[in-house]
């Protein structure tokens, strides 16, 4: 971790991920086929609230975003069980005209790197998972990551 990193506080760098998560998350539905290569970014003017609450063993993270288009609302639960090394991240998503998303994260810590399996759901029920194993090697000092997606495509609507 770079020096500048390592004097953020603990909460700004969890942000910094959570931001960079909600503008992958609104940039584009990978679990839609359909969508690929569409920008689906806040246009024009608009305005956001956050709100992060902790919780017993992680936090809860509620973001709104109100524009041209109508609002568009995400919700992120993170539970931390330090006990067996696992952090389990669910996130569901509604965008300005009444689409949905969910996106479950399930991430373990391994004796030499972490294991991530991800499931997401479009909004045109197309879905996608991805597997990541990601391994350190610390005599060579280098970071070894295996990564497997599957999609499946949105069913196809009624009489088409």
């Amino acid at each position: 971790m770079s020096a500048s990193l390592a004097n953020r506080p603990k909460s700004a760098l969890i942000a910094s991920a959570a931001l960079g998560l909600v503008l992958a998350v609104a940039a584009a539905t990978p679990a839609d086929a359909g969508n690929r290569g569409q920008k689906q970014r806040a246009q024009g003017d608009h305005t956001r609230h956050t709100e992060v609450r902790r919780t017993d063993n992680g936090h809860a993270r509620t973001d709104t975003w109100t524009g041209e288009r109508g609002t568009a609302t995400r919700q992120a639960d993170v539970v931390n069980d330090a006990a067996n090394r696992k952090r389990t991240r669910d996130v569901a998503w509604t965008g300005p005209n009444g689409q949905q998303g969910t996106r479950t994260d399930v991430t373990q810590r391994t004796d030499n790197g972490y294991t991530r399996n991800s499931t997401a759901t479009g909004p045109k029920g197309g879905t996608a998972t991805r597997d990541v194993t990601a391994v350190r090697d610390r005599a060579s000092g280098t970071w070894t990551k295996d990564v497997s997606v599957e999609r499946t495509t949105p069913p196809k609507p009624d009489g088409g």
